[in-house]
């Protein structure tokens, strides 16, 4: 019936499959949870052997790091059921009938529950990762929670030549939609953490821009359907990306105090995504 998919690194993710335990057997429904960990040699999986107690549920760590394509991939090849649930670590259900809503529409070949934030704000350093998701993660497909066919899913399977973070979802949704394989949204959200704090943030945040370059550049996206890559031809067009990379390297500091305080700002926060991408193309 279901296969539910957990990819984690280095997180504590019992609590995360205790709650999707319970609800398939309210379900009542045939089911395994598969979580591996990539890699990440963590005193964490200690704690998430005890997975392994759980009727259904296996965790597995994996002797070295694969990648976020990979490790999604290996999940599915090892599961043995046709609906496949993908959850990341660092998520939570929002709703007590989570996987009941997803079962509602088994018979469709992807759809996606989208993702929320949590309803209290984090304290400083933790508030910028916080309102991204509130902003703009809220309706957009992403890999941390979705259901798709096994058959799909093995037919267009996440690209494993991608090894920095970043943009592997967008990839992956685009290249079923180039395939007329539309994805249902529905809401039925998982909670992110905002566990990380804003230099870890940032980081990610970098190697997804960088990583977008390569993707657009191997024309493996399509640039005109990235809102970045759309300003970034604007700028180039009026001549303005060196400039504007300048700018961002003059007011980086400033920046990072705002990211790093209570009253984080999104704006700014454009403001550095854009910065940063005019960097990075005028070394190029």
């Amino acid at each position: 019936m279901l296969s539910i998919l957990i990819p984690t690194y280095n997180y504590n993710i019992i609590t995360l499959v205790e709650a999707l335990h319970s609800q398939c057997k309210t379900c009542q429904i045939e089911f395994e949870i598969i979580a591996y960990d990539d890699g990440s040699e963590s005193e964490l999986n200690s704690i998430n052997t005890k997975i392994n107690t759980l009727d259904f549920s296996t965790f597995k760590e994996l002797p070295e790091n694969i990648g976020r394509s990979a490790i999604r991939n290996l999940l599915a090849k090892n599961a043995k059921y046709q609906i496949l649930l993908f959850v990341d670590a660092g998520t939570f259900p929002k709703h007590d009938n989570f996987i009941e809503n997803y079962l509602n529409h088994k018979n469709e070949k992807v759809v996606s529950g989208g993702m929320t934030h949590l309803e209290l704000p984090p304290k400083k350093p933790y508030r910028l990762r916080w309102l991204y998701t509130k902003k703009r993660e809220f309706k957009t497909l992403c890999s941390s929670n979705f259901m798709i066919n096994k058959n799909v899913f093995l037919s267009n399977p996440f690209d494993e030549t991608l090894k920095k973070y970043g943009y592997e979802d967008v990839l992956f949704f685009e290249e079923l939609a180039a395939k007329n394989i539309k994805t249902l949204f529905i809401n039925n959200p998982v909670i992110h953490s905002a566990d990380d704090d804003s230099d870890r943030f940032l980081e990610k945040t970098e190697l997804a821009i960088e990583n977008l370059i390569d993707l657009v550049e191997n024309k493996k996206i399509d640039a005109k359907s990235q809102k970045m890559y759309r300003l970034y031809n604007k700028l180039n067009k009026m001549k303005l990306v060196t400039i504007t990379a300048k700018f961002y390297k003059a007011v980086k500091p400033l920046l990072l105090r705002n990211f790093k305080s209570s009253y984080a700002s999104m704006f700014l926060f454009d403001v550095y995504r854009i910065g940063y991408f005019c960097h990075i193309k005028t070394r190029k």
